[in-house]
């Protein structure tokens, strides 16, 4: 991949005297390459004198998995609700079949901390309608979202967000891996950075 890259980068550079990759973050997109890959290429011509180049870092947050998965489907307390509430009553594996384990596991929790859900001998039988209840965490993902996950509005939400690192114009330190966690919806964390 670095070699593609590399080939990427002299092809792109050599077009004309005045060509220069502002910002490797965009160009690795718009040439469909790894920006990691894009990057190591860059620090192997720059130790070769290939190329001269200036470091320019910008961060930015993106959802996780589990994040993107809450946006588009709802937070896991509301698929479990939903789950219940289409078949009327559910054992705990028959809801991990219908729902997966994960989302059983941490919608039941707060299902039953919210009074959503109660046990009835084995089976989980839903207390709440759909339309009674409200998807708190979705919405604040999707307020998120649509605001550019600015620092201020996550710093102390949820543990649904990574911060990348892009540096730019060929310089690559190890990305920061910042989860933001908060005590919402049962998820309790701290921040951390890798």
């Amino acid at each position: 991949m670095t070699e593609a890259s590399e080939t990427a980068i002299l092809t792109y550079l050599s077009t004309s005297t005045d060509a220069v990759i502002e910002d490797t973050f965009p160009w690795s997109a718009e040439q469909t390459l790894d920006h990691a890959a894009v990057v190591g290429a860059i620090k192997s011509l720059l130790a070769d004198d290939y190329i001269i180049a200036s470091n320019l870092s910008a961060s930015f947050y993106t959802l996780t998995d589990e994040g993107q998965s809450i946006l588009d489907n709802g937070a896991q307390e509301v698929l479990v609700l939903k789950a219940l509430n289409e078949a009327g009553k559910l054992t705990l594996p028959e809801l991990q079949d219908k729902v997966g384990k994960d989302v059983a596991q941490f919608g039941m929790g707060n299902c039953m901390k919210k009074k959503w859900v109660k046990k009835d001998g084995t089976d989980l039988v839903p207390l709440k309608k759909d339309d009674e209840v409200q998807d708190e965490l979705q919405e604040l993902l999707k307020t998120l979202a649509d605001a550019g996950f600015a620092e201020s509005a996550l710093s102390d939400k949820v543990s649904l967000f990574s911060r990348e690192d892009g540096f730019s114009e060929h310089s690559y330190d190890r990305p920061v891996d910042l989860s933001l966690c908060i005590f919402f919806h049962g998820i309790g964390c701290q921040r951390f950075e890798t």
